[in-house]
């Protein structure tokens, strides 16, 4: 792990203004092709796409590269499967039980704002691969293989996963999900540092988003 505070500092205000910059971009794109009947999907897709392409590209140059470390660093090694799949079979049931719950209770506008991509196949699918492989990868990347690991390597384990997981619920932008994606963020690092795996956080990650996604699906369709 050889960045320090410069170096998360420098990809950080790279991740906010490049969230800053793009995601008006996006939402511009997208309400301008809705009012021509087009792919307003296709703006916001690639909005988010740029978006994390910026990210790994600045992850890349100013923290593994300036450093002359690769990939490995930021925890893409070997995991288990077996042990990986039970685990993640775990978090799915955990991550069901508990949106039916709070879904009996709580309206969520996130039910439209997820399903604002429109029904088409293209859309649907669009939207699928965002929740499932972007936003999990490009996620675990920055919150658990970099910043984890470089405020831990100071701080300690639980300190820097209570500080990454905070800051991870925060950037989601949806105060009625604050607590429950800051719980989600700790069970992630602490899966990927009793792993060392960054994959089995990527995948536990991409299975709750599913997991939420159908129940999502359910109850907006009800």
């Amino acid at each position: 792990m050889p960045w320090g505070w410069l170096d998360m500092g420098l990809i950080c205000a790279v991740a906010f203004i490049g969230q800053a910059l793009l995601v008006p971009v996006g939402v511009t794109g997208f309400t301008f092709f809705a009012g021509y009947r087009s792919d307003a999907s296709l703006a916001f897709f690639t909005q988010v796409l740029l978006l994390y392409g910026l990210l790994f590209a600045s992850i890349w140059v100013l923290g593994l590269r300036r450093h002359g470390a690769d990939w490995s660093a930021l925890g893409f090694r070997p995991v288990d499967v077996r042990s990986l799949a039970v685990l993640l079979g775990l978090v799915a049931t955990v991550v069901l039980g508990a949106n039916l719950v709070v879904r009996s209770f709580v309206h969520l506008p996130l039910t439209h704002d997820l399903f604002v991509f429109g029904h088409h196949p293209r859309q649907v699918l669009l939207m699928v691969v965002l929740v499932l492989v972007v936003a999990p990868f490009g996620e675990e990347v920055l919150f658990r293989g970099f910043l984890l690991q470089g405020l831990a390597h100071r701080w300690g384990f639980w300190p820097a996963a209570v500080v990454t997981s905070a800051v991870f619920a925060l950037a989601h932008v949806w105060p009625y999900l604050y607590v429950p994606i800051f719980i989600m963020g700790l069970a992630f690092a602490w899966l990927f540092w009793r792993t060392g795996s960054l994959w089995a956080s990527i995948a536990a990650h991409a299975a709750m988003n599913a997991t939420s996604l159908v129940v999502t699906g359910l109850f907006y369709h009800s």
